[in-house]
């Protein structure tokens, strides 16, 4: 199945409307990152190296639910993948909007890896090389978040490793901005970022994406309609 350029565009969308959230969880290793060294080269290098290392966390990360996607279709006909990725959509939504949390005890459930995982770290700091960058990054990209949990439901849906991998890298993509002003500019965007209708577009474009994908699953969709309305 051919990946359609609108889904790889909702992809970097989807990134670019959790910024305030990307500050929020990778902001402070940011600017950790561009303190670390007085030499300006030097010092992009390792910024650039640990998103490349995040980026490609959330890649394979897509890879595995694209796995996962594919097994489970085998099992059933209900849409359960697509259900749950409409749902998690309006989740995030409402958790932008500071109107329903519910999304953060999903976090939760994920810091349970998280705290097997960030021990590494450790050893990563401080950053003193482009090598140790790329190693903190990939370990950051199994910080446990809500959007990240959010395209990853997405990506499940596309049900392919290839598809669901292109997907999250997509996804990284749109949350370069955010994370790459977090550094030098993370108070001016932090406060532009939480103004209540930059808030609002975000959230009200991640509750529309969702509730666009359930009303497709069962009430657009003509093969379900059709076997309504025929038998």
């Amino acid at each position: 199945m051919e990946l359609e350029q609108v889904t790889l565009l909702s992809a970097v969308i989807l990134g670019l409307m959790g910024a305030g959230h990307c500050i929020g969880m990778c902001g402070g290793i940011i600017s950790t990152l561009s303190m670390a060294t007085d030499d300006k080269q030097h010092k992009w290098f390792k910024v650039i190296s640990y998103q490349i290392g995040r980026i490609s966390s959330y890649t394979t990360l897509g890879l595995i639910a694209g796995w996962l996607g594919n097994q489970s279709q085998r099992v059933t006909d209900f849409p359960v993948l697509q259900t749950i990725s409409g749902v998690l959509l309006i989740l995030m939504g409402l958790y932008i909007s500071k109107a329903w949390n519910a999304i953060t005890y999903l976090e939760k459930v994920g810091k349970l890896l998280w705290n097997k995982i960030s021990p590494l770290s450790k050893h990563l700091l401080p950053v003193k090389s482009i090598k140790q960058a790329l190693f903190l990054g990939a370990l950051w990209g199994w910080l446990p978040c809500g959007l990240v949990y959010t395209s990853l439901g997405y990506a499940l849906t596309l049900a392919t490793p290839i598809n669901s991998g292109l997907f999250m890298l997509f996804f990284g993509i749109g949350t370069l901005p955010a994370t790459l002003a977090a550094g030098a500019a993370s108070v001016t965007l932090k406060i532009w970022l939480n103004k209540k209708p930059v808030q609002w577009a975000s959230a009200l474009v991640l509750i529309l994406f969702g509730f666009y994908i359930l009303y497709g699953l069962f009430f657009a969709d003509s093969t379900m309609a059709g076997h309504h309305h025929h038998h």
